[in-house]
């Protein structure tokens, strides 16, 4: 046989899960240049294995299709809020406030006066206290600079006196549309900012370097957790972290396949061209994202019910009216745009496939793929709406584990989080809901919540909380289910099934060698399994014994 026939590589001896329609059973795979060109038995590869052909013998390890992370920010963690540079303010790691202070007093003792502190992962409900630092805190422990305290998520902050100054904001300064600005009894601000977007832009933006180092720093922890595409869902609205990409991508410093969502008002303010589907496989444009609510950790999440520890139903967090929604949303679509809507409240859902219906009915197109990001708390009637219209249900899996407790004690009650991330309901209706680690929310570093696809899946397996309690155990899918709505479906939310999402002969060589087998091993060990090879493109880009 002529050597252009040979494969590159061959992986044998491995349990190969290849996530074709059959969930064939397979042992060995070929790969050409950066596509698979052979599944199945050792025997039926053996053809194409030549002199120049790379044999890898796995002994048994497991080989799945490269894990698709479908909403992230990648460029944001080269920003001042989500740095890697910042403090990890995680209540694991400062579980009171005076811990907190003295973390962020250090900080202020080893920077020079006026340069910003920030701090990331923060979490109130999480402290021994169950509140935020007040402003005047902060100013006790850092005089000299503004700081800046994110929460886990993004949607709310906690500044000083000093930060509040630089952003203009005073007791006169009205609640902006959507967001809180948290007050005392007196009216002073308090220095909590609920989804209040405008202090974003007063610390110094990143500089096109720091984006490129946070995408390179990003890229080597992906390829270790077996992550070869991601979509980003959301930069800085600006041209710079879109620059960045291109430019890390030609530099060799960004290897994961990109399909980008910029902002609704970005995108459509400074309209370049290209519409769904635009690009390549290592960068293309995805579609354009918008916000219809906010974040269940900072009561903006709209609800048909209050929340349990606090008299709202988080409609403050509405970024649209419906009328305003329908205009933006049938806009969009009419330019061609695939739509992804953050919604997470079951009343911000409903406002949400509410928009999409609209714009569907009068701008009528085929499988538009519009999506839902984060579908919280959708209901049963609105889930049943998604599956008519095709909408895609894309879910943070983590939830049942990670904020599980607070769900149950702080937010929305016994009742309503046992029905939160209904994965198994929304497959049971015959949706193909894709999965996500909304990093920088949770980073692949993260000694406390690591964005690991793999915990992931075995949470959604499990459904139980950090405290061992049962949440929703109606709504547990099968590892074998986990592992498709990390991979196929996830191909299948950027119209890319065709070329990735499952092992077979034609599609791109993306696959993780795992340790174990998640089909097998216990559902909460399925977060323990090491990826020791990750191949993209057909090549080694990721080995544990490297």
């Amino acid at each position: 046989m002529s050597s252009a026939l040979h494969a590159d590589l061959v992986l044998t001896g491995a349990t190969i899960i290849t996530l074709d329609a059959r969930d064939t059973p397979a042992q060995a795979v070929a790969v050409k240049g950066s596509t698979i060109v052979g599944v199945g038995s050792t025997a039926d590869v053996e053809g194409l294995i030549g002199r120049g052909t790379r044999v890898l013998d796995l002994r048994g390890r497991t080989v799945v299709p490269g894990f698709v992370d479908s909403h992230t920010h990648n460029t944001l963690v080269g920003e001042f809020r989500y740095s890697f540079t910042q403090l990890n303010t995680a209540a694991a790691l400062n579980p009171t406030l005076d811990d907190l202070l003295a973390t962020v007093g250090a900080r202020a003792a080893a920077t020079p006066p006026g340069e910003w502190i920030g701090g990331r992962n923060y979490d109130p409900n999480g402290m021994r206290e169950q509140r935020w630092p007040t402003r005047w805190e902060l100013d006790r422990v850092a005089p000299g600079h503004p700081v800046l305290i994110t929460i886990r998520g993004g949607h709310a902050c906690v500044v000083n006196s000093r930060a509040l100054q630089l952003a203009g904001i005073t007791r006169n300064t009205p609640d902006p549309a959507g967001g809180v600005i948290d007050r005392d009894e007196r009216g002073e601000p308090t220095g909590v900012l609920r989804d209040v977007h405008d202090i974003r832009a007063v610390p110094p933006p990143a500089t096109l370097a720091d984006l490129k180092d946070g995408l390179a720093t990003l890229n080597g922890m992906y390829l270790k957790l077996g992550i070869t595409s991601t979509h980003d869902c959301g930069a800085a609205p600006r041209v710079e972290p879109y620059r960045a990409y291109q430019e890390a991508i030609a530099e060799g410093r960004w290897q994961v396949r990109t399909s980008l969502f910029p902002y609704v008002d970005y995108a459509m303010a400074n309209d370049w061209g290209p519409r769904t589907g635009f690009g390549d496989d290592r960068l293309r444009m995805g579609g354009v994202k918008l916000f219809m609510d906010g974040s269940i950790q900072c009561f903006t999440c709209a609800f048909r019910e209050r929340y349990v520890d606090r008299d709202t139903r988080g409609w403050e967090g509405l970024r649209y009216s419906q009328d305003k929604a329908n205009e933006v949303v049938a806009e969009a679509h009419r330019r061609g745009y695939q739509v992804a809507i953050h919604a997470q409240g079951d009343w911000g859902i409903t406002v949400a496939v509410n928009a999409i219906e609209h714009a569907m009915e009068r701008f009528p197109r085929p499988d538009p793929r519009h999506r839902i990001e984060h579908t919280l708390c959708p209901t049963l009637d609105d889930l049943r709406r998604m599956q008519r219209l095709g909408i895609i249900p894309n879910m943070f899996l983590f939830h049942p584990w990670f904020w599980g407790d607070q769900h149950i004690d702080n937010f929305i009650g016994p009742e309503r989080a046992a029905r939160m991330v209904p994965a198994r309901t929304a497959l049971d209706l015959g949706l193909r809901p894709c999965a996500h680690s909304d990093c920088p929310v949770c980073t692949p570093d993260d000694p406390v919540w690591p964005s690991n696809p793999l915990w992931a899946m075995a949470c959604a397996v499990t459904r139980k909380t950090r405290s061992g309690r049962d949440i929703g155990p109606a709504e547990r899918i099968t590892p074998l289910e986990a592992l498709r709505i990390y991979t196929l479906h996830g191909a299948h939310a950027s119209f890319e099934e065709q070329r990735k999402g499952s092992i077979e002969v034609g599609k791109l060589a993306d696959l993780a060698v795992l340790a174990e087998n998640p089909l097998t091993v216990d559902g909460w060990h399925i977060k323990d399994i090491v990826v020791e090879k990750t191949i993209l493109d057909g090549q080694v880009v990721y080995d544990v014994e490297a």
